[in-house]
C-alpha cells in the first residue's frame, strides 16, 4: 500500500467579525479563534516576500534584517526540511537577477481591451497632471534616499536561493508555477507587513483572490511604522489582524517548526 501524503498538522489563528449564537454582534466581543488545520506538504509552498538587502528607512531594515536572521532564515530550513516548495518573491527588478525565474510557465499578458483609461500622462502624472503625483513624488520624496538600481538592491545575503527554488516576478507568474505544481497553500512570510506582504501582486490580497488557502507566519514580518506606532509595532499588528480577519490564517514559528519537524522524522523513518 502506497504511503499517505505528509501533512503539516498546523495550528492556525483567524480573528472573526462575528460572534456565537447568543452573543450580541458586536465589536467589543469580537475575538481570536485558533483551530488545527491539515496542509497536504505537497500541495503547500512557503512564499518569500521581497526579503531585501537594503531600504531607504534604516530603522525598518536594521528590524526587518534582524527577523530575516532569527526568524525566517529558521523557516526556510524548517520547510525545507518538511519537503515544502521554497518561493522567492522579491520584485520584477530583483527576480531576473536570477536563472531560476527563467524556469517559470509563461503567465498570459495582461487583458486587453476596455477604454484607455484614465489617459496614459494622467496615469504617469506627466505635464498638466505634475501635480497629482503620489506621496512619496510630493517634496521632498523618496528619491533623495532611493535608487533601487544605483543601491544594488537584491535578496538579503542571509537567504540561500537554491537551484531547485523559485523565483517569480508577478503574481501571474506566481499563479502559474503553483498551477502546473498543483499547490493550494500559500504559507507567507516576509515584508513589509502593511506594503507588499498585503499590497504586491503576488502578496497575500492578490493571491486570496485567486481562491488559494493563506497562512501567515506572524513571527516572520515587520511593518513600516509611524512615529506614534513604532513602540507597539502597532501597523504590524493593524496589518496581521487584516490577514485574519479577511484573507486567511496566521501561524507563530514554534507552531509551524513544530508541525515541519513532524514531517521531517516521518520522512526520515
Amino acid at each position: 500500500m502506497a504511503d499517505s501524503p505528509a501533512i503539516l498538522d498546523l495550528k492556525v489563528r483567524y480573528f472573526q467579525d462575528s460572534t456565537p449564537a447568543g452573543v450580541p454582534c458586536r465589536e467589543e466581543n469580537f475575538i481570536r479563534r485558533e483551530i488545527r488545520m491539515e496542509l497536504p506538504v505537497d500541495r503547500t509552498a512557503l512564499v518569500l516576500v521581497d526579503l531585501w538587502n537594503t531600504h531607504f528607512i534604516d530603522s525598518w531594515i536594521e528590524r526587518a534584517a534582524r527577523v530575516t536572521r532569527e526568524a525566517i532564515v529558521p523557516a526556510i530550513e524548517s520547510s525545507r526540511d518538511a519537503g515544502l516548495t521554497v518561493i522567492h518573491a522579491p520584485s520584477p527588478e530583483v527576480a531576473r537577477q536570477f536563472s531560476q525565474s527563467s524556469r517559470n510557465p509563461a503567465a498570459p499578458d495582461p487583458p486587453g481591451g476596455g477604454a484607455d483609461w484614465p489617459p496614459p500622462a494622467f496615469r504617469g502624472r506627466e505635464g498638466e497632471y505634475h501635480a497629482y503625483r503620489g506621496p512619496r513624488s510630493q517634496p521632498p520624496s523618496i528619491g533623495i534616499h532611493w535608487d533601487p538600481i544605483s543601491d544594488d538592491l537584491t535578496i538579503s545575503p542571509a537567504v540561500e536561493v537554491r537551484d531547485e527554488d523559485v523565483v517569480i516576478a508577478s503574481g501571474a507568474e506566481l499563479h502559474e508555477v503553483l498551477a502546473d505544481r498543483n499547490v493550494l497553500h500559500l504559507v507567507y512570510a516576509g515584508f513589509a507587513t502593511n506594503w507588499c506582504v498585503l499590497g504586491r501582486d503576488y502578496g497575500i490580497r492578490s493571491m486570496a483572490r485567486y481562491g488559494y488557502n493563506i497562512v501567515f507566519l506572524r513571527d516572520c514580518t515587520a511593518g513600516v511604522e509611524f512615529p506614534d506606532t513604532l513602540g507597539e509595532l502597532f501597523v504590524t499588528e493593524i496589518a496581521v489582524r487584516e490577514i485574519e480577519q479577511q484573507f486567511g490564517f496566521s501561524a507563530s514559528n514554534e507552531d509551524f517548526f513544530e508541525s515541519c519537524q513532524k514531517v521531517s522524522e516521518r520522512n526520515i523513518t
